[in-house]
């Protein structure tokens, strides 16, 4: 008993010294359930619509393109602005920030069911959801990296970094079963009913946070950057379906001349909102390629699974949602564990087996039938999440420990935007792919049908039931080709997906391969010491390998 007594009282001391409150170190782990319920609120906007999409369609009359946008508003402007919302929160106040942009947040969820009327007030209230989610995603990891002592920081992103992991997919799961028993109504209100148990909590619960430096906030950087990042996310999210019309055209360039602006103005400012210079850190900048080639392969992927669940499989959307949770529960049940192995076996032991397994996954899906069984679907993404565990809990402590933690916005906007950023990459790149090689895959069967029957075929999975139900309604000749129709079209999607999950398989694999030649050996630290600036960081990282060289 003595014994557990004098370990808390030693950990009690380290928090104090790392200026750390006692009534703070007490109820840390209150903090990150709080913190954990805000991030949750911010991620569930990310996938919950796309179920809602065809409801939404009806109610307001909306074109292919609305539809389009009422799911890329939010990811536009949310990715737009997260560094200048991390900025701001650390010069003045991170908790402040955060609940600033939940009622911001449940706000523009409730006008959305309750108000709105066409779809321009739905797709602005997206955007403005969007303005939310970027003031409270990464305030939350930025108060976690303050929050917790040094020792048991690691720990405490491991279970942040468990929960932003399958945030997006409990979205999905939640909406789903919410749209078995109501209508798209309920979608918005899932994420305005968490972020009203969020705002009371926060308030009480998490403590106020500030750079205690007072580092200004960089203006201007952060106008170059959100600039950058929109023409960047705009180009990216448009260019793979609808070509380059004048308006990607523009957006790409004010993308690239922003991008370009902000990286001068960041070498010439006094205090910049990124610091380059963590760029010539090994732990950041493999921190940065891991997760969002990771991401990028992740959701590349998974944009797929949705389809082939209803479409392929016949699942409604109950059971779609539902059929998700179990592959969960990994990432869930590893990540804080993966603190301990990183300890005893080192970060490159660690990361590069996750990046195996994620790959073994990826390659396990190029092998199912035209028709998969939930078996096979279980075990291969099983197999993702928990490589996704053991890759996101220390590329995410590698990134925030290259930062000083008066700084931790901008550790955290820099984790955020990477993970926004690979996922738009892997959803246009992949979708696009798929798209195409679906369209190639029926070609021959659209053409046997008259020009609007064909048309509807070769755009989508979805096209094609639907037409084969007409014809099978339609008795004689026409029902006897539905069923063809079927095959042709859901071995055409499948074929397409699984040259998706082929192309994530190598792209984690290859990441596995560069983090196996660039990782430092032997290293086992996932954070800085307290305090402790740029220089001294950089300095203890290259002693650290200096040692283990010897």
């Amino acid at each position: 008993m003595s014994t557990s007594t004098d370990a808390t009282h030693a950990n009690l001391e380290e928090a104090l010294a790392e200026g750390i409150s006692e009534s703070t170190y007490r109820r840390r782990w209150a903090i990150l359930a709080t913190l954990c319920l805000g991030l949750m609120t911010a991620m569930i906007a990310n996938m919950s619509l796309n179920l809602a999409l065809p409801e939404l369609a009806v109610e307001f009359s909306m074109t292919q393109l609305q539809l389009t946008w009422v799911v890329e508003a939010f990811t536009l402007v949310f990715a737009a602005l997260l560094f200048i919302a991390a900025a701001i929160a650390d010069r003045y106040g991170r908790k402040r920030v955060m609940m600033v942009g939940l009622v911001i947040f449940v706000l523009a969820s409730a006008y959305a069911p309750f108000f709105a009327t066409t779809a321009g007030e739905l797709i602005a209230s997206r955007a403005i959801m969007g303005i939310g989610g970027a003031l409270v995603m990464p305030t939350t990891l930025s108060l976690v990296n303050v929050v917790f002592p040094s020792k048991e920081r690691p720990k405490a992103i491991a279970i942040w970094a468990a929960v932003a992991g399958v945030g997006m997919m409990i979205g999905s799961v939640l909406t789903g079963l919410l749209l078995h028993f109501f209508d798209w109504h309920s979608a918005f209100l899932l994420g305005a009913a968490f972020g009203l148990i969020a705002i009371p909590l926060t308030a009480r619960i998490v403590p106020e946070s500030v750079d205690e430096k007072a580092t200004p906030v960089d203006w201007i950087g952060g106008l170059f950057v959100t600039l950058a990042l929109a023409g960047i996310v705009y180009t990216i999210m448009e260019a793979p379906s609808h070509g380059w019309e004048t308006l990607t055209v523009v957006a790409a360039a004010i993308g690239a001349a922003s991008l370009a602006a902000f990286i001068w103005w960041e070498n010439r400012v006094e205090h910049p909102m990124l610091d380059l210079s963590l760029f010539k850190r090994r732990r950041f900048t493999l921190s940065v390629i891991s997760v969002t080639l990771t991401f990028f392969a992740m959701i590349g992927a998974f944009y797929s699974m949705t389809q082939i669940f209803q479409l392929v499989m016949g699942y409604d959307e109950l059971t779609s949602a539902v059929a998700m949770i179990p592959p969960m529960l990994p990432m869930m049940i590893l990540g804080p564990l993966v603190p301990r192995l990183v300890e005893k076996v080192g970060t490159r032991w660690t990361v590069v087996p996750g990046l195996v397994v994620i790959a073994g996954g990826f390659l396990l899906m190029t092998t199912w039938p035209t028709v998969p069984s939930y078996w096979d679907f279980l075990i291969a993404m099983s197999l993702v999440t928990a490589g996704m565990a053991l890759v996101m809990t220390p590329a995410t402590n590698m990134l925030m420990s290259s930062v000083p933690r008066n700084r931790s916005g901008m550790g955290s906007a820099m984790n955020d935007t990477t993970r926004e950023l690979g996922a738009s990459l892997g959803i246009a790149l992949l979708g696009s792919l798929i798209a195409n090689q679906y369209t190639d895959g029926v070609a021959d069967a659209a053409a046997a049908l008259p020009a609007e029957a064909g048309n509807a075929v070769s755009d989508s999975l979805a096209g094609a039931m639907a037409v084969s139900e007409q014809m099978t309604a339609a008795g004689g000749d026409a029902a006897s080709m539905a069923a063809q129709i079927v095959d042709v079209a859901q071995a055409a999607f499948m074929d397409a997906s699984q040259h998706a999950m082929l192309i994530s398989a190598i792209i984690a694999g290859a990441t596995a391969v560069l983090m196996l030649l660039t990782l430092p050996k032997g290293d086992k630290a996932l954070s800085a010491e307290p305090g402790m600036s740029l220089e001294e960081t950089e300095a203890a990282h290259h002693a650290a390998e200096a040692d283990v060289a010897r």
